[in-house]
């Protein structure tokens, strides 16, 4: 649904653009958003500098988890900094920012990154075969009698 704006005209709300689904871009959008990303990255950096090296390694880029959290900042204050946005808009990013610093700063605090990046190897018990299948076939039967139930029921 179309919204009117302050000046009473009606705003296209599909060209309002949705958050980034870092996961799902294509080699194309990759290759324009990687610069955007690291670009705005670094004005954020700037304009906070207690964002240091704790909080965003130098080696960001190599954490998946520290990029989809940045990305999603960088949506949260592209909505609550927009024309449409309502003047508490800027609080909401504030609040936004304070919970993805915290994230990133736990993320950060748990990487073997120093002065370079390192990859931090982790030794994960195999999940055995008896074991995926089990879970498996009670995750279907229940799923099942839902369904059984829910025809009953209807």
């Amino acid at each position: 649904m179309d919204k009117l704006s302050e000046t009473g005209e009606l705003l296209d709300m599909d060209a309002i653009a949705p958050p980034s689904h870092w996961p799902s871009l294509t080699v194309d959008e990759a290759a324009r958003e990687w610069p955007a990303l690291r670009s705005w990255v670094e004005k954020l950096m700037a304009r906070f500098s207690h964002l240091d090296h704790h909080v965003i390694p130098r080696c960001w880029f190599l954490h998946n988890g520290h990029v989809e959290a940045l990305v999603a900042l960088r949506d949260q204050e592209r909505v609550n900094y927009g024309e449409t946005a309502p003047g508490t808009a800027g609080v909401d990013w504030h609040r936004a920012f304070k919970e993805v610093e915290a994230r990133l700063r736990e993320w950060t605090g748990q990487l073997a990154c120093g002065a370079a990046h390192e990859v931090r190897t982790r030794q994960i018990r195999p999940l055995g075969a008896d074991e995926w299948d089990c879970f498996v076939k009670s995750d279907m039967t229940e799923r099942k009698t839902n369904a059984e139930n829910d025809t009953l029921a209807g």
